[in-house]
């Protein structure tokens, strides 16, 4: 077959081709048992269809003889054919089915090796009428005209099957060379979607930490009006940019899925830490049902399809409230997650078209307050990739019903160490970034402004940042906690600084870093300065898979730009419980210059 076919493409002609051989020659076979004459004929189709046939149609579903199968099914072709001529079928009429092997040749072979198989054929065909025949007394008696007609028709339907393949031939390469300039197309936009992530995540970044810390200035009215007027809309901007490239990702051909097995109600939990706030202060009822059941399946990206369902169920609800829950499914092979809720519902009409990208029931006028409508776009795309069956009912006026089937996975024996409820938390940072730290703060966190000053009260951070807004940003942010900083812009610096320092309590280092060393090689280089347990997390505007396993890998948290003040306080706290003490100091009284 050409070599632009591959061994799918190949596989789908033989089954294809075997399924019709099995059907057709089965019925002629037993047909021409049937007939007075023609019991010969019919022994020899049928044994042709039982161990030529169905051969290759079980040979075509093993990729490694693809090529035997379709070897098979062309020999099958050539004997029933030559039984046809020399038994002659049916008076003779029989022979229009030899027509049918070049067309099966080239579609099974390709162009060269059709070629090949089609020519030899012409040549065994005209051999036997104009050797053969004549001297078998068994062999139907075609006259000399219809011999002659019959093999001139014949190399004419093998210039016509040839004509055919070089039709199909030529427009499958034009798809490929489409497909091919497609491909590109992608790539480069996946590189630029890449690039303007970390481009457009540094100053978003540094905007959210600038506004944070102006609000917990000492501000009149007319001020703090304004400061939550600008806070709200880089609210809005951040999660604009972290929706579009949330979903960018999900195109992404080095999206791995890591199927695991893990219990459910450290996912409920995780749930239940997120939305318990939000759903509280609109008064709603949030209950997330215990169960003993276990799941297998990649939990980070299902992490994300229940995250997007919850929210969308407290979005758009105003009274009673949110139930999750999972039951056994499939005779016990699988568990089927619901989230209730008994919002507004959705219309029949609407039910197909919710999973589309961009499509909200109401929003016509695109209001960013009510969200962009990628959530459950995200959620359908990401169940296809897990291959999980998603389910919709919902009634107007009473509430929805979102379901979706998950493998079920056996618990381990009880005297196994159960997983620690923080299970997913690293590595939700690829798509749950706001779960990412230690113990995380819910998603409707409260305001960095109420929480108190004196958990972080003298804190020594060394800042690793190389950007001037970020770095001011977040210098800025952590002074007015009470943190002493000691700053670098590259690793080099940051370990002649540390020699200087001595004690740091936390290391915060930014990804990418000036020279050749990243944020991961900077913390490798500084445990042995600071000590080998020097807590430490990585921030980053890089969305892809690599840096996001490179951290992972190193056991570190991984917080994405544009970071949330409570999320950073919430990785400083955790670090603060595993040290000793911390004596407050002066920042005038830091030893350590910044580099």
């Amino acid at each position: 077959m050409n070599a632009e076919f591959g061994l799918q493409d190949r596989a789908r002609h033989v089954r294809a081709a075997s399924t019709i051989g099995l059907w057709v020659g089965g019925l002629f076979s037993v047909f021409n048992l049937l007939q007075p004459g023609l019991c010969t004929l019919g022994l020899i189709e049928l044994a042709a269809v039982l161990l030529l046939v169905a051969p290759s149609f079980f040979f075509s579903r093993l990729p490694s003889r693809v090529a035997l199968a379709e070897s098979l099914l062309l020999l099958a072709s050539a004997v029933i054919f030559g039984a046809l001529m020399v038994a002659g079928g049916i008076q003779g009429t029989g022979l229009f089915w030899v027509y049918t092997l070049p067309f099966l040749a080239f579609f099974l072979k390709g162009e060269r090796l059709g070629w090949v198989y089609s020519l030899a054929f012409l040549a065994a065909v005209a051999l036997y009428f104009g050797v053969l025949q004549p001297t078998w007394s068994v062999a139907y008696p075609h006259p000399p005209v219809v011999a002659l007609h019959f093999v001139l028709s014949l190399a004419f339907y093998t210039l016509v099957a040839a004509a055919f393949n070089h039709v199909r031939s030529r427009y499958e390469t034009q798809l490929q060379q489409g497909k091919a300039q497609a491909e590109a197309a992608y790539a480069s936009k996946s590189r630029f979607l890449a690039a303007a992530s970390h481009d457009l995540r540094q100053p978003a970044h540094a905007l959210g930490l600038f506004v944070a810390t102006l609000k917990q200035r000492p501000l009149d009215a007319q001020s703090t009006e304004l400061v939550q007027g600008v806070e709200s809309s880089v609210r809005a901007l951040q999660d604009m940019l972290n929706a579009f490239f949330d979903y960018s990702r999900l195109d992404a051909p080095q999206l791995a899925v890591t199927p695991k097995a893990f219990p459910v109600n450290p996912l409920f939990e995780q749930l239940h830490n997120s939305f318990a706030a939000v759903a509280a202060g609109k008064g709603l009822r949030l209950r997330l049902r215990p169960s003993p059941l276990w799941l297998q399946t990649d939990p980070v990206l299902l992490q994300r399809v229940l995250l997007n369902l919850v929210s969308n169920a407290v979005n758009y609800t105003e009274t009673g409230g949110v139930l999750v829950a999972c039951r056994r499914a499939q005779g016990g092979q699988a568990v089927r997650i619901e989230v209730w809720d008994s919002g507004l519902g959705i219309a029949p009409e609407h039910q197909s078209q919710i999973f589309d990208e961009f499509y909200q029931v109401g929003n016509g006028e695109r209001n960013r307050t009510k969200g962009l409508g990628l959530g459950l776009s995200i959620v359908r795309r990401t169940c296809d990739v897990l291959l999980l069956k998603l389910t919709l009912r919902s009634v107007p006026g009473k509430g929805s019903c979102f379901a979706l089937e998950v493998p079920r996975a056996l618990s381990p024996a009880a005297s196994a160490t159960p997983p620690s409820p923080g299970w997913p938390l690293q590595s939700l940072a690829f798509f749950a970034p706001d779960l990412a730290a230690a113990g995380a703060e819910p998603l409707a966190t409260t305001a960095a402004s109420s929480l108190p000053a004196s958990d972080l009260q003298g804190m020594h951070v060394l800042l690793l940042e190389d950007d001037a807004l970020g770095g001011d940003a977040l210098v800025a942010m952590l002074h007015h906690w009470g943190c002493r900083v000691s700053r670098a812009e590259s690793a080099v610096a940051a370990c002649e600084l540390a020699r200087q320092c001595g004690a740091v309590d936390v290391l915060v280092s930014d990804y990418r870093l000036p020279g050749p060393h990243t944020g991961l090689d900077a913390v490798r280089m500084l445990r042995p300065i600071l000590g080998e347990m020097l807590p430490a997390c990585i921030i980053s505007g890089d969305t892809a898979s690599e840096v996001r396993a490179q951290v992972q890998a190193a056991g570190l948290v991984l917080l994405q730009k544009p970071v949330r003040p409570a999320k950073l306080r919430s990785v400083l706290r955790h670090a603060g419980r595993a040290q000793t003490p911390l004596a407050a100091a002066d920042e005038s009284a830091n030893p350590c210059p910044n580099l």
